[in-house]
């Protein structure tokens, strides 16, 4: 074996000559990585050491790094690493190598075990540096478990057993990865580079890119982070021809241009943006900016796109008072939030009934009397001797408690407000919602179908960060 050392990397050939090979098929660089951290929280704990190996284009070089995780490491874990906090006192904080190590990851497959702990700590740590980070990544434990389903334990201290590896400073990151790199050597050349390579394209969740996107779509998309936003695609023109909200933006896209469901038109795109988001309503809020800025379509998602949501306005009737009609509330940007959401007209109907009933308003002058009622019939309600004479103030009473038809999934509420907090950086943003949809800062109201899904999570998940305010 052949080394040659530059600064904290150090240039290896000739161990791993199969996997050198196969990796090129990957059309892309390849990072076997392993990361040590002060525990498993995926938001709480930090990274104290990060070590990888790279193989691009015939060359694999080492790179790796202690880092000050800036919280004190428990007495257990440094047992477990060896990595004490004596050890990372003057190592740098992963703010300081943010940049280095994004610049040898960017355009990587990464390839871990157990890699959505590794993926995920990365991201988290590189959004807390300012900077968006994903990759295409690849599990080896569940590559393990498909190319070797006889056996029970997939663990990196079981593989190393069973195969006899030789391992010093194990649990070190730099360490595993070589272990790691051994066990992919081995699998490699037992299954064959055809069947190997086959399971391990299967297996890669985030996805690569498909081959036959454009270069300059290709690159921009290997460039979006993995996190909550919007994503918004620009026709040479630079017109919108698609705008998304996303939670894991890479992951989300990938997945579907994988599966063939391409959600933008690609061959009509010059650019994608993203704009990020520190929650899923402030995702809506900045797409709703954006659809008002470029006066463009709101883009639903497809599993909400047949369904239609019903509203209530209240116009001047022949007699010139205020009645009641349902209408399908159309998506977009409106002067005045909803009054009222429901899921369609019937529900509609008999929510204004009660309503009627609740707040001592006349149903005759309203306009909600049963469907069919002859407009010549005598009002029901002086027939059955129930009349308060509230005709003559009934406009009156309408525009005080419209606002209190009831929202679809709200229960009782009808008005809120909603913190939104970025659990790695804090920063918070608070959202205010009324009737169904969200309120944008230049006192303007944003609906759209996708919406109602997103406060229903929001009051089945975080209450505690909902103020009912109406």
């Amino acid at each position: 074996m052949l080394f040659e050392f530059k600064e904290n990397k150090m240039i290896v050939t000739s161990r791993w000559p199969l996997l050198e090979k196969a990796f090129l098929r990957f059309g892309m660089p390849v990072a076997v990585v392993d990361l040590e951290s002060t525990g498993g929280n995926l938001y709480e704990d930090r990274v104290t050491e990060v070590a990888l190996v790279k193989f691009e284009q015939g060359r694999v070089v080492r790179h790796e790094w202690l880092v000050n995780p800036q919280k004190p490491i428990p007495q257990f874990v440094a047992e477990l690493t060896g990595i004490s906090d004596g050890m990372v006192a003057d190592a740098p904080v992963f703010a300081e190598i943010a940049g280095e190590l994004f610049s040898v990851l960017k355009g990587c497959v990464l390839i871990a075990h157990n890699s959505r702990f590794d993926y995920t700590f990365l991201k988290h740590e590189f959004h807390r540096a300012g900077i968006g980070f994903s990759s295409p990544a690849l599990c080896s434990v569940q590559l393990s478990r498909c190319l070797y389903p006889q056996f029970y334990k997939h663990s990196l201290d079981s593989i190393i057993e069973r195969l006899g590896i030789v391992v010093e400073d194990r649990h070190r990151a730099m360490a595993d990865v070589s272990a790691l790199c051994d066990y992919l050597e081995y699998s490699l050349s037992e299954h064959g580079v055809e069947a190997w390579i086959r399971q391990c394209f299967r297996l890669m969740n985030p996805k690569p890119l498909p081959a036959a996107l454009p270069e300059r779509l290709r690159e921009q998309l290997y460039g979006l982070p993995d996190g909550m936003g919007v994503l918004a695609c620009f026709d040479g023109g630079g017109a919108i021809n698609y705008i998304g909200t996303f939670e894991r933006v890479y992951s989300e896209v990938s997945a579907l241009l994988d599966a063939g469901k391409v959600p933008f038109d690609w061959c009509n795109t010059e650019e994608v943006r993203f704009f990020p988001a520190l929650g899923s309503l402030h995702a809506y809020k900045i797409k709703a900016e954006l659809v008002g800025h470029y006066h463009s379509g709101c883009y639903v998602s497809a599993k909400n796109l047949l369904k239609t949501f019903t509203t209530v306005r209240f116009e001047k009737g022949s007699d010139g008072m205020l009645n009641a009609k349902t209408a399908a509330l159309k998506n977009g940007v409106a002067d005045n939030p909803p009054t009222g959401l429901f899921a369609n007209k019937k529900a509609a109907r008999r929510a204004l009934s009660s309503w009627a009933e609740t707040y001592g308003l006349c149903p005759a002058a309203a306009g909600i009397l049963p469907d069919g009622y002859a407009e010549d019939a005598p009002c029901p309600v002086y027939v059955s001797g129930k009349c308060d004479e509230a005709c003559g103030r009934s406009d009156e009473q309408v525009l005080a408690f419209a606002h209190k038809l009831p929202v679809l999934d709200w229960g009782k509420m009808h008005e809120v407000e909603i913190t939104e907090t970025d659990p790695l950086t804090g920063k918070t943003i608070i959202l205010h919602g009324m009737g169904g949809a969200l309120e944008m800062d230049d006192g303007l109201w944003y609906f759209d179908k996708d919406l109602p899904d997103v406060f229903k999570a929001k009051f089945k998940t975080d209450r505690k960060n909902i103020k009912e305010i109406g």
